[in-house]
């Protein structure tokens, strides 16, 4: 495949768009996410055309930033230089690592005076100082911007994005333009969907029938989306959804399937009493982390039951493992996964779908996504109870699904990730479960905006309000940006100036 050349003009341009209607006068700043902190100085400082970005050169992790950094101000209509010593020159970016205790891994501080600096503890806070600064130039040269300082960082730690390739294959240029659209909105986790009933969209050289004929990258495009995700600082967490959502594995490879079906239709649930199962699963994990480094995994693990088992290999393990049903097998492989991810020094994700209280004891070090309060009748405050930590990943306000459900900006800009929403509900503030941010903020790590079965020309509409797919996909928004300030900034801003600043509106 031919790739286009993507660069951050486009990108920059659809948060800025929005938003370049605020008021001269205003205090508020055109920013999305906004910072925490924001100190006006007197004076405005004029940017040349050509910038030079000093740092040390001792900071040897400065190097490759400071090339993106220039990259993307390029866009932008300016010329950058390097400098890495001596006296600093003027109209210069200055890129200082420095550890005060007060930036954590993620925080930065960026002073305009005349000429700019950001300061940060570690390589990522000056990656998302970088993101700032490059809003505030979106004008390009000599267009003045005001002195200031701002002192910036995240409220969660987990600040995601999930995309459905299975259902709907999206393109490898896809993902790279989107991992930089994630991150010019300070978003750090990229969740891929690569596989369900409808396909299987990884190279695979363990399973070479696996991957989907016309619908699966090649090895070189993963290696580019990883090389693409490390230099802007987003980690891609792969999802191969099992037990259930597994027909084009089976597929491919039938002795994954049960012995026995229902009504003689093809198996679309994987035989978890199988020891083959176990190990051909761990080789295909195996392979996927080694083509994706990073810290997670997700398992998928929902929308499944194991009621009246009739498999015989099904049987033969409940046996031998004294469990009494079904679900209590289906608890046993989450747990046989969570020991394979573990192994490989990876953090494992689950839709929400298993029982809390049940047994065997699901491992607590596993993360629970929950996205439908009314589901079973489970609560988060369940998971919570039972001891786990939990990604906020609730139908309402979070999913973008078939291009049917889907909240209101509204909706987005007055929740927060301490607020979970019932499934499919058009009136989500009559349902959401609110938690209290102060005994509950250890309980959740952030959140993430899922979007589900659409395909790749409606991705832009439905989750940044821009693109090529209108009118034949309605109802195109800024979710994204909006739901990116709610888990940056937290609820610090108001609701109006967040649809204000987004160019959204009431509706």
């Amino acid at each position: 495949m031919q790739l286009r050349i993507i660069t951050l003009t486009t990108i920059v341009a659809i948060i800025m768009a929005a938003i370049v209607h605020a008021a001269e006068d205003s205090s508020e700043l055109p920013l999305v996410p906004y910072p925490r902190q924001v100190t006006y100085e007197k004076g405005s400082f004029t940017p040349g055309k050509k910038l030079t970005l000093s740092y040390d050169a001792g900071a040897a992790a400065l190097k490759p930033l400071a090339q993106t950094i220039a990259q993307d101000l390029s866009a932008n209509g300016f010329e950058c230089g390097h400098h890495t010593h001596g006296t600093k020159p003027s109209n210069s970016i200055t890129l200082r690592l420095q550890d005060d205790g007060s930036f954590g891994d993620e925080g930065y501080r960026l002073t305009i005076a005349q000429g700019i600096t950001l300061t940060a503890a570690t390589p990522t806070g000056i990656f998302w100082g970088s993101r700032t600064l490059l809003q505030l130039l979106h004008a390009g040269p000599q267009n003045p911007i005001a002195q200031l300082t701002i002192n910036d960082a995240p409220e969660f730690l987990h600040r995601g994005l999930m995309i459905d390739n299975a259902r709907k294959f999206h393109s490898i240029d896809f993902h790279l333009k989107m991992i930089k659209r994630m991150a010019a909105l300070k978003l750090n986790r990229y969740q891929i969907h690569f596989s369900d009933h409808q396909s299987y969209t990884l190279p695979s050289t363990a399973f070479p029938t696996l991957p989907t004929k016309d619908q699966h990258y090649t090895r070189a495009q993963i290696q580019q989306l990883v090389d693409t995700a490390h230099q802007y600082h987003v980690q891609i967490i792969p999802e191969i959804d099992v037990p259930g959502h597994a027909a084009a594995l089976i597929r491919s490879i039938p002795s994954l399937g049960c012995t026995t079906t229902t009504n003689n239709k093809p198996a679309r649930k994987l035989c978890i009493g199988n020891p083959q199962t176990y190990q051909a699963l761990e080789k295909l994990f195996t392979e996927v982390m080694d083509m994706i480094p990073g810290d997670y995994w997700h398992l998928g693990a929902d929308e499944v039951h194991y009621n009246n088992i009739q498999c015989t290999a099904c049987l033969a393990t409940m046996k031998s493992q004294k469990l009494e049903n079904g679900t209590q097998l289906y608890h046993h492989f989450i747990n046989r996964m969570h020991d394979v991810v573990k192994g490989k020094e990876r953090t494992m994700f689950v839709w929400e779908g298993f029982d809390p209280k049940g047994t065997p004891k699901i491992h607590p070090d596993i993360i629970v996504c929950p996205f439908d309060i009314k589901h079973k009748g489970r609560m988060p405050s369940d998971y919570f109870n039972a001891g786990y930590t939990i990604l906020n990943t609730a139908w309402s306000p979070l999913y973008v699904a078939d291009n049917i459900y889907m909240c209101t900006p509204e909706a987005i800009a007055r929740w927060s990730p301490f607020m979970f929403g019932a499934g499919r509900s058009p009136q989500p503030f009559t349902y959401w479960k609110k938690f209290n941010p102060k005994t509950h903020r250890n309980k959740i790590i952030g959140a993430q905006m899922c979007s589900w079965d659409n395909e790749e020309k409606a991705e832009e509409g439905l989750l940044l309000g821009t693109g090529p797919g209108f009118p034949e996909y309605g109802r195109p928004a800024p979710r994204l940006p909006i739901m990116a300030e709610r888990v940056w900034t937290g609820t610090q801003t108001t609701t109006k100036s967040l649809l204000e600043r987004t160019g959204a509106s009431y509706w």
